[in-house]
C-alpha cells in the first residue's frame, strides 16, 4: 500500500488539517514511471504552498474515502523508480530520480511520474542529499551566477545564514573567489552565539555578523560588496544590508522567513507572487532556462562536489516514516509542526526518510 500526507487546499489552518492516508500503489501508462520515495525534505516553500501563499498550486491530488480532493505537499526529494512504462526510453528500474519542477507532491511513499518529470542522479549519492539537490545546492548556484557579474575578490553579504541555502551559498562562493559575509539573529548566550559564528566560519563564511553587529560595525570598510540575499524579507534588516553595497549593487529578494502577517501581506511578497519586475529569486525561472541535458549535467556536478567532500551538507533533522507504523500519522504531523514553528529561526531542515 502507499501513504500519502494530505491537506485540504484553501482550508482556514490547512497545517492543522494535514492527515495521513493509505490507498494502493497507483497504476502508470506506456510514459509513465512509478517512484518510491527514498527521502523527502520539508522546505519554507512547502509552507508557503500550503498556505496558499505560493503562485503555483499543489499538483497532485487524491480523492479520500469521504470525496474530498486533498492535496499532496512537498516539492523536493529522492527516489527509486521501482516501475517503468514500455515507452519510456531515458530512464530504467532503480535510477535514483529528482523532480524537476516544484509541487509534484513529495511527502509520499509512491507516485507516478511522466519521464519529463524527472531528472536522473547518480547513484553514488545518499537518497537523504539527492533530496536537496534541486532547492538546496542549485538555488545557491544560481543566486551567485545569475544576479551579479561576481569577479574573484568580490564580497556578498546574506542573511537567514543557518539556513540550507546560504549553508551552500558560503561554500560555492570561496570556488569562485568571491568571499561571504553572513548575518544571523543574536542568540541567547554569548556562548551559542560564538558556536553558531565558528559554524558558520568553518563552513565558508568570511565574516559572521549579527544583526546588531552589522548596524554598528565598521568591518565593511573597504570592502567590495556587490551582492546581498535576503532570505528573511524585513525591511529595516534589507536596508541594512544595502547600505553596505557599493554603487550599482545588487539586493536580490530570496525568500520570506520573516515576512510579518498582515491584512494587506507584504510588499515584495505580493510583487514575487505576480511575477512583477523584481529583483528577486525564482529557482523555476532558472532552471528553465537551461535545457534538460544541461540541468542533468548541473545537478551531476553538483552530486559530484558533494561526493568527494567539497560541498558538506549541513545539520539535518531525520524523522522516519516506516509505512504501516503505530502512530505514524502523529510522528509525522509533529515534525511538520516543529518544521513550520522552527522555519524562521534558524532549526534544522527536516527531512522524510522512508523505510
Amino acid at each position: 500500500m502507499a501513504e500519502s500526507l494530505v491537506f485540504i487546499y484553501g482550508a482556514p489552518k490547512p497545517i492543522d488539517g494535514i492527515q495521513l492516508i493509505t490507498q494502493s500503489i497507483p497504476t502508470y501508462g506506456p510514459e509513465e514511471v512509478v517512484v518510491e520515495f527514498l527521502a523527502a525534505p520539508v522546505n519554507p516553500l512547502d509552507f508557503l504552498v500550503i498556505h496558499g501563499k505560493y503562485p503555483i498550486k499543489p499538483k497532485s491530488n487524491i480523492t479520500g474515502q469521504d470525496g474530498k480532493q486533498w492535496a499532496i505537499p512537498g516539492s523536493d526529494g529522492a527516489a527509486r523508480i521501482i516501475q517503468v512504462g514500455s515507452a519510456v526510453s531515458n530512464l530504467a528500474v532503480d535510477d535514483l530520480v529528482i523532480l524537476r519542477a516544484h509541487c509534484k507532491g513529495t511527502w509520499r511513499t509512491h507516485a507516478v511520474f511522466v519521464e519529463e518529470d524527472l531528472i536522473r542522479i547518480p547513484s553514488t549519492v545518499k537518497p537523504h542529499l539527492a533530496s536537496i539537490l534541486r532547492m538546496g545546492i542549485a538555488p545557491a548556484y544560481f543566486l551567485l551566477r545569475e544576479y551579479h557579474n561576481l569577479d574573484p575578490g568580490d564580497w556578498i553579504i546574506q542573511n537567514a545564514a543557518t539556513g540550507t541555502i546560504s549553508h551552500f551559498v558560503s561554500q560555492l562562493a570561496p570556488l569562485y573567489g568571491i568571499k561571504v559575509i553572513s548575518v544571523i539573529r543574536d542568540r541567547l548566550t554569548a556562548d551559542e552565539l560564538e558556536r553558531t559564528k565558528r559554524s558558520l566560519r568553518s563552513h565558508g563564511a568570511s565574516l559572521v555578523l549579527t544583526e546588531e553587529e552589522l548596524r554598528t560595525t565598521d568591518a565593511l570598510t573597504g570592502k567590495r560588496i556587490v551582492l546581498a540575499i535576503d532570505s528573511v524579507s524585513d525591511d529595516s534588516l534589507a536596508r541594512n544590508m544595502a547600505a553596505s553595497l557599493i554603487p550599482g549593487g545588487t539586493l536580490v529578494t530570496a525568500g520570506f522567513l520573516g515576512t510579518a502577517e498582515s491584512r494587506e501581506g507584504n510588499l515584495r511578497q505580493f510583487l514575487w507572487q505576480c511575477n512583477i519586475t523584481l529583483k528577486s529569486f525564482r529557482l523555476s525561472d532558472c532552471l528553465g532556462r537551461r535545457a534538460p541535458l544541461q540541468q542533468v549535467a548541473l545537478f551531476e556536478w553538483f552530486a559530484e562536489l558533494l561526493t568527494h567532500g567539497t560541498l558538506k551538507a549541513p545539520a539535518l533533522e531525520f524523522v522516519t516514516w516506516k509505512r504501516g507504523a503505530k502512530g505514524l500519522q502523529k510522528s509525522l504531523f509533529d515534525s511538520i509542526q516543529r518544521a513550520h514553528d522552527d522555519e524562521a529561526i534558524g532549526g534544522r531542515k527536516t527531512v522524510f526518510v522512508f523505510e
